[in-house]
């Protein structure tokens, strides 16, 4: 049997297709545990309306906000089962996710988490992206971890926050850390890599709106979300290549190599995005003198950066503005001809 953890904020106008997804699951022997992150709208009412209805459910409010890690594992702390499946609100879910999950887990012992391919849809629920990075089937540790978590010098991660997990995995290595806040998660499958498998389901499971249609709940400041991620890089290299000091020398070489690049990608989204008095209290953050000299640069150039970093994210607006037209012109005129060729086939 699945613990199913649902963690929820504020997010009422989306939450309703979730939990029914959940419910809907071919896979039936669930339990399922919504922790409410004390949402301010009508997140408890309709959490109570479904619990109602369906015995599998269990419902928890915190009285105050927790934060994204610790509501997760409190959720955790509340399972009962041997496998969790770690589900967050607003996304959609496919009836046979937690059936191809679980298939995939106990078929094959290495493996330490699940997941799968994510789809990103518009205001009509229509899929406008898909992120899918793996064929069907298992993923070495090694591989994963350093093949592609150390070679992405933006630091992000090729698994999202939902998947099916070992119960016992996560209590042994002490639950998600929140010292890393809304990205502990990473930490935590970056952290069972070095001793698991990980199993990728390559259908299309999980659907959830861009951040455009459904913005994030929380601050996501570039220099704190740089320093949380160049420091989890920096423990999980070293534990990965601790008893290869060579392989460690060379790793660390790569790992500064990117830390500076992504440094300097995330003070341009400032120059771009924010106003010049966060850029001034980047120092302030950054606090170590190598990291100072990426910002002493911009600094200088800034009355330059500025107006050719608006220039051109107006200019790719425009174009991309221009494209969807072209786009929604096409598309009529293939579905005229379509409607045109049918009309003559009956007559």
């Amino acid at each position: 049997m699945v613990s199913i953890v649902l963690v929820t904020y504020n997010r009422e106008e989306r939450l309703r297709f979730s939990i029914q997804e959940i419910l809907d699951q071919t896979y039936r022997n669930f339990e399922l545990i919504i922790c409410d992150d004390c949402s301010t709208d009508n997140t408890e009412s309709i959490c109570l309306e479904f619990a109602a209805r369906d015995p599998r459910i269990r419902y928890f409010r915190h009285s105050s906000n927790i934060q994204m890690p610790e509501n997760l594992n409190f959720g955790i702390r509340q399972s009962i089962y041997e496998y969790i499946a770690i589900l967050h609100d607003g996304d959609r879910f496919h009836p046979e996710m937690i059936q191809q999950w679980l298939t995939a887990i106990t078929s094959h012992e290495s493996v330490a988490f699940v997941f799968n391919t994510i789809g990103f849809t518009d205001e009509n629920e229509k899929v406008t992206k898909l992120h899918h990075e793996f064929d069907e089937g298992i993923i070495k540790k090694d591989h994963l971890l350093k093949n592609i978590y150390f070679r992405r010098w933006r630091f992000d991660s090729p698994v999202y926050g939902e998947v099916m997990t070992k119960r016992q995995l996560v209590v042994d290595h002490n639950f998600l850390k929140t010292e890393y806040g809304f990205y502990a998660d990473v930490d935590l499958w970056m952290q069972l890599l070095h001793t698991h498998d990980a199993y990728y389901c390559s259908d299309l499971l999980i659907t959830g709106p861009t951040k455009q249609i459904q913005p994030r709940l929380f601050e996501d400041n570039i220099v704190e979300f740089f320093l949380l991620m160049f420091n989890m890089h920096w423990k999980h290299r070293k534990l990965a290549y601790q008893n290869e000091p060579l392989k460690l020398f060379t790793e660390m070489l790569i790992f500064w190599t990117y830390s500076l690049l992504h440094l300097v990608y995330c003070l341009l989204l400032i120059v771009k995005n924010s106003t010049f008095k966060s850029f001034l209290y980047a120092p302030q953050q950054l606090k170590q003198t190598v990291f100072l000299i990426p910002w002493s640069v911009i600094f200088v150039l800034y009355p330059l950066l500025y107006p050719c970093l608006k220039f051109f994210t107006k200019l790719k607006r425009h174009m991309h503005t221009g494209f969807m037209q072209i786009y929604a012109i096409l598309l009529f005129e293939v579905q005229s001809n379509e409607l045109l060729l049918s009309c003559q086939v009956c007559a």
